[in-house]
């Protein structure tokens, strides 16, 4: 039996939007972790990487759902604002909510819709992570403001980003045992 044709159906144009603001996704989360790292939020950028690799991972899913012809992208175009890791932040979390799990809630229905089940189901579950990534990025955003990244209330383990090293403490070591890096190469393991 031969599978049902996207071509000219909203689940089309949804897959390519989908796939364009993805890959957007990736080039600003990359930037977004270089401009981390400069402020020595070094955590915050392997989260931001972390979550470039989900979202090219997410295009590719997208892309091979495309039926190998041009089809004209109506998705927005990131304006490419590049600002602190705070303002960063806050802009990563607009775009997992408006571009990511609410476009995505939408696409999955407009595909179930039209006869597309598979591709609602992935839909729906690429809107579940767009939903982490939202609230991961929420919470780093309330640790930046209030200056907590390094802090917590209760003893927590941590993890050196350069060697692997894990302390448990409240903070952690303000130079690492084992590699002598600083404590902004540390990263909390309670999220």
């Amino acid at each position: 039996m031969a599978k049902k044709s996207i071509k000219g159906t909203k689940t089309e144009q949804n897959i390519v939007n989908a796939y364009m603001d993805e890959t957007q996704s990736y080039a600003r989360y990359t930037y977004y972790a270089q401009q981390a790292d400069k402020e020595e939020y070094f955590p915050i950028g392997e989260v931001f990487r972390e979550t470039a690799d989900n979202e090219l991972h997410h295009a590719k899913v997208f892309l091979k759902m495309l039926e190998n012809d041009e089809v004209g992208c109506t998705s927005q175009v990131d304006a490419g604002f590049l600002g602190d890791t705070a303002a960063n932040l806050v802009t990563a979390m607009k775009e997992e909510k408006v571009a990511g799990f609410e476009f995505y809630t939408a696409a999955a229905k407009t595909a179930a819709d039209e006869g597309f089940p598979e591709i609602a189901e992935h839909f729906k579950s690429i809107a579940e992570v767009e939903k982490t990534h939202y609230d991961r990025f929420g919470k780093y955003l309330e640790q930046v403001k209030a200056g907590t990244v390094w802090k917590r209330d209760k003893p927590i383990k941590w993890r050196c980003l350069v060697c692997g090293y894990i302390h448990e403490g409240t903070t952690p070591p303000d130079k690492c045992p084992a590699c002598d890096h600083p404590y902004q190469h540390y990263m909390a393991l309670d999220m």
